[in-house]
């Protein structure tokens, strides 16, 4: 009854695999369980005609034809399986190594069981026939067996594979034994290889239950050469059964060996064409690679130019950028920290050689009205106009700088006397006494000057920057367009900063304070996405007192610290009220003074702030400036780094106008950069300035940054901006600063600009 039932039990449940939507191979496990229906019923017809019809077991019956349908399925589940894995030129290596193990096979199976039945009495053709495909089908399952093997890992996982090459070995070795005892005459019923049959079956279907379980790594989907970094018993395997088919010709040579001998040289003839594929596959391998390599080669050549390329456009910016640091973007003179570095090389010199040096402090008389009058661009103008004349009247030795605004300082080397320096500044003046020529506008331009001397007024350059700036102020006072040497009687330009300071103290008691906020709009829709909040002074007589005037006199006497505070204040109320009116998508910038940003109180002061007026900390930005961040990197990395952990957001002001670290700039845990107006101002027009605004987007970009340019007043500077990716702009192209209720009317509106949606 065993075998009879395992075919049964296998058929039914390989055939309940194949049925299972989560099977693997599903066609291959539907053959074999077809293969074992066939044996199951050939197991049927022989035990009826052995048990009822009492036929010889060596006669042809039905069920060998059923015997020869399940080999039959199982070499079509073989092939089908080999079908799927086709994809590689490595298939022909790995055929001809199972051709080479097959041809040795059957050239052994025609010796030892084939050709012993050709001398049976009883053989018939039919008989015959039978007799021969047993061993023929059992070469083909050892065939798909080797190639299993050959392919092992390729086609099942491990144990899978174990199990169904175990159950297609037991079979072949049942057969191969059934068959050499008929030819023997020596064949029994019931003796020890009958269950190796039934064991087979039940191997197969043991093979497709484990085939269920997930698999630790996906099969790959075509057959991989084997490494050659170690050789393996399976490459050893074909030239292996040469060698025993070899042996057993030896051992054999008394008897006829003609069907080993062929099997020999056919097999030899599968390692010749073996070798020959791996040759021309090596050739073509070769080709390719050579190939593969010639355009590698000239991609890389053409990658090296675009980089050396790249590189030579990236030095001309940073090299531009580094001038920067020292040279003013507007007139192209040396700027406060460059001014700064040669005084001390001069106030060196001096003192090496007991000569003098005269630090001259130059302000433009009714520079405010000039712009105010005829705009930033024609003042802007006026500034160039003057730095060249300035420059045309100065001795070659002399240095020249542009402080900021409408503020210049000089130093005049190889000073001997006081009473020389007088001739070289009504120089100046005599040149400036002509009216320059503006757009066509004829302007009359004066200057108030002072003057401080190495050694007399001062050893260090402070002291000396401090009494020039003492000393013009005293020009002014006296009516400006004079110059004035420093003397003890400058303590009236002290008292003018003493009562400057007084009243910053009322303002602050007295709230003459107020805020204006300035629109920030999103290039790519236009939207007003946030405000800039910027502190205006009002006195109670109505006077309007300049931010550049106060500000740096409050950093000076440490009033920026509650005048700051109030600033941060004051706006993330107001924002809030924006928020709470349904404007929750717009942030609030401010600015923060180095004193502010390195104040050890600055964090419980945001803290405070937020926490009181309710502003949530993601939509506050506060913008410092480079100065501040590279005068103490460590305490600004750490400062930076405490305010982004509770959500507050930091801008880098003004970037490339003061020392443009680009160390320190991918250091900074920084959310946006903010694009100086100067050159934003030029971009149109100066090819230089374009790339410098290009690089920077480019490389706030790539540390993910957002890019803001400050200053926007022309359409042309706009188009620019958005053709070179900037994210925001602000400026009076779009709206000027506004009062609270002006910025809520704005608003309320919903008004966007057009212009940047064009």
């Amino acid at each position: 009854m065993l075998s009879l039932s395992a075919p049964l039990v296998a058929a039914i449940t390989i055939f309940m695999i194949y049925l299972n939507p989560k099977s693997r191979d599903r066609n291959f496990w539907l053959l074999i369980s077809l293969g074992c229906f066939s044996y199951a019923i050939a197991e049927i017809i022989w035990l009826y005609n052995y048990s009822i019809a009492h036929i010889p077991v060596i006669s042809p019956e039905w069920s060998d034809v059923f015997y020869f349908l399940q080999i039959s399925f199982y070499i079509a589940a073989f092939i089908y399986q080999l079908w799927q894995k086709k994809e590689t030129a490595y298939q022909i290596k790995f055929f001809c190594d199972v051709a080479i193990i097959v041809t040795v096979f059957t050239a052994l199976s025609w010796h030892f069981l084939v050709q012993p039945l050709f001398a049976l009495d009883e053989l018939t053709p039919l008989l015959l026939i039978i007799s021969v495909g047993y061993p023929v089908g059992d070469l083909l399952l050892l065939f798909g067996a080797i190639s299993f093997y050959l392919g092992s890992a390729h086609f099942f996982s491990g144990r899978v594979l174990a199990l169904i090459i175990t159950s297609l070995l037991l079979q072949v070795f049942a057969d191969t034994a059934y068959l050499f005892s008929i030819a023997e005459t020596s064949y029994v019923e019931n003796n020890l290889y009958n269950p190796l049959w039934s064991l087979a079956l039940l191997l197969m279907a043991l093979a497709a239950l484990q085939s269920l379980k997930p698999l630790d790594k996906p099969l790959p989907t075509v057959l991989p050469e084997p490494p050659n970094e170690r050789v393996t018993f399976q490459m050893l395997l074909p030239y292996s059964t040469i060698i025993l088919l070899f042996i057993v010709i030896a051992i054999e040579q008394s008897k006829d060996i003609h069907g080993l001998i062929a099997g020999a040289g056919l097999s030899i003839g599968f390692i010749i064409a073996r070798q020959i594929f791996t040759l021309l596959d090596n050739q073509k391998l070769m080709y390719n690679y050579d190939h593969l390599t010639s355009v590698l080669e000239h991609k890389i050549e053409q990658r090296t130019v675009e980089v050396t390329s790249k590189n030579e456009q990236l030095e001309k910016v940073i090299r531009k950028m580094e001038e920067l640091a020292y040279y003013d973007v507007l007139s192209g003179l040396p700027n406060r920290r460059l001014f700064l570095e040669k005084l001390e090389d001069s106030i060196r010199d001096a003192k090496q050689h007991s000569e003098k040096v005269a630090v001259v402090f130059i302000d433009l008389d009714r520079f405010k009205n000039v712009n105010d009058s005829f705009g930033h661009e024609f003042g802007d103008l006026l500034l160039q106009g003057f730095s060249e004349k300035i420059k045309e009247n100065l001795r070659s030795d002399d240095v020249i700088s542009r402080q900021g605004g409408d503020e210049f300082t000089i130093i005049l080397n190889n000073i001997y006397d006081e009473h020389d320096i007088s001739p070289l500044i009504q120089r100046l003046q005599t040149a400036l006494a002509k009216p320059m020529m503006i757009n066509g506008q004829e302007l009359h331009i004066s200057m108030s000057i002072g003057i401080a001397v190495y050694p007399k007024d001062g050893e260090t350059t402070g002291e000396l920057l401090k009494h020039a700036d003492s000393a013009m102020y005293s020009a002014k006072a006296k009516g400006k367009n004079n110059f004035q040497f420093f003397s003890d009687d400058m303590a009236l330009i002290a008292s003018r900063k003493i009562a400057l300071e007084n009243e910053m103290r009322r303002a602050i008691t007295n709230k003459e304070f107020m805020l204006y906020y300035q629109p920030q709009i999103q290039v790519e829709t236009g939207d007003i996405i946030g405000m800039e909040a910027l502190i205006r002074w009002q006195t109670a007589g109505g006077d309007v007192v300049s931010p550049g005037e106060f500000i740096p006199l409050a950093e000076e006497t440490r009033l920026i610290l509650p005048i700051g505070e109030w600033v941060l204040y004051s706006a993330c109320e107001q924002a809030k009220k924006w928020h709470d009116a349904g404007h929750s998508h717009l942030k609030i910038a401010v600015n923060l003074s180095p004193l502010q940003f390195l104040h050890d109180d600055l964090m419980d002061v945001v803290k405070f702030t937020l926490r009181k007026t309710g502003f949530p900390a993601s939509s506050l930005e506060l913008e410092i400036t480079e100065g501040v961040a590279v005068d103490d990197a460590e305490i600004a990395m750490a400062r930076m780094r405490e305010l982004r952990e509770i959500g507050v957001r930091i801008a880098i002001d003004d970037f490339g106008t003061g020392y443009s670290s680009l160390n320190y700039l991918k250091q900074f845990p920084l959310n946006n950069l903010k694009i100086a107006q100067p050159f934003v101002q030029d971009m149109a027009n100066n090819p230089y300035d374009k790339a410098l605004v290009e690089a920077m987007v480019f490389i706030a970009h790539s540390l993910n940054m957002s890019v803001i340019a400050e200053g926007v007043e022309t359409d042309e500077q706009l188009a620019l901006l958005k053709e070179l990716g900037c994210d925001e702009i602000q400026g009076y192209l779009y709206s000027k600063p506004l009062s609270a209720a002006q910025f809520t009317e704005l608003i309320v509106h919903g008004m966007v600009s057009t212009k940047l949606l064009t």
